[in-house]
């Protein structure tokens, strides 16, 4: 069994992070793979002191399972994904998604939303039991930049990265993100993190009653709490 996990975060510096998973205890990693990239970004705090959120909160589902689909995703899995993560992603700067979320196969269930959300950034991380320590397989880091907004004369970069759940390799993916948008004038954290997570909390209980959904999930989300920063 599996629980669905749905971070929500604001930064130092106003941008909203999320994190999506449905592995257990990865929270800390990105949690600390953020302290760490933006150590420096802290003013308010000596500099060895490890940075923190602004607020967090998370949005949790009840025990759920896993598809076993090891010979392709069914195309009704990869519609209820989508609208998922449509009711979700609004206002999210920078996503970290479970590049094989609730399913059992190495099979990619993100690719498509990266085209379509261009002002999010993706970082899309591995599950340790199905990719295993091979480098060949799953390198540490794989980072490319696609034109953001490609019919417009808009020349900033969309990051898409895909790296092992592993602390550094999210701070290093963090740090490379935020000096792109940096370097492109962009501005973030649009909305409020609380009003964000609220509205995740309700829009995931109402799409999760949909049939596709359950797919996914057999239950509608069911906590949403603040926790420490």
């Amino acid at each position: 069994m599996r629980q669905l996990s749905f971070r929500l975060c604001r930064a130092l510096d106003g941008y909203v992070y999320a994190f999506l998973t449905d592995q257990m205890g990865k929270e800390d990693l990105f949690d600390n793979g953020y302290k760490v990239a933006y150590k420096s970004r802290d003013d308010n705090r000596r500099k060895e002191l490890l940075a923190r959120w602004q607020s967090v909160y998370t949005v949790k589902s009840i025990d759920c399972l896993q598809v076993s689909e090891p010979d392709g995703l069914p195309q009704v899995v990869q519609v209820a994904f989508e609208q998922m993560v449509e009711k979700l992603i609004a206002g999210v700067d920078v996503l970290f998604c479970d590049y094989n979320l609730a399913i059992e196969a190495d099979l990619p269930i993100c690719d498509g939303i990266m085209n379509k959300y261009r002002s999010t950034d993706f970082v899309l991380f591995s599950r340790d039991e199905l990719i295993g320590p091979d480098a060949v397989t799953q390198p540490y880091m794989v980072s490319y930049c696609v034109p953001r907004y490609p019919e417009s004369g808009n020349q900033s970069s969309q990051h898409r990265i895909y790296c092992k759940t592993d602390g550094f390799a999210f701070s290093r993916a963090i740090d490379a993100i935020v000096n792109q948008r940096e370097r492109d004038a962009l501005n973030g954290g649009i909305s409020e993190p609380k009003r964000m997570a609220t509205s995740a909390k309700h829009q995931c209980e109402r799409t999760l009653r949909n049939k596709p959904l359950t797919f996914l999930l057999n239950q509608q989300c069911s906590s949403i709490v603040q926790q420490p920063r």
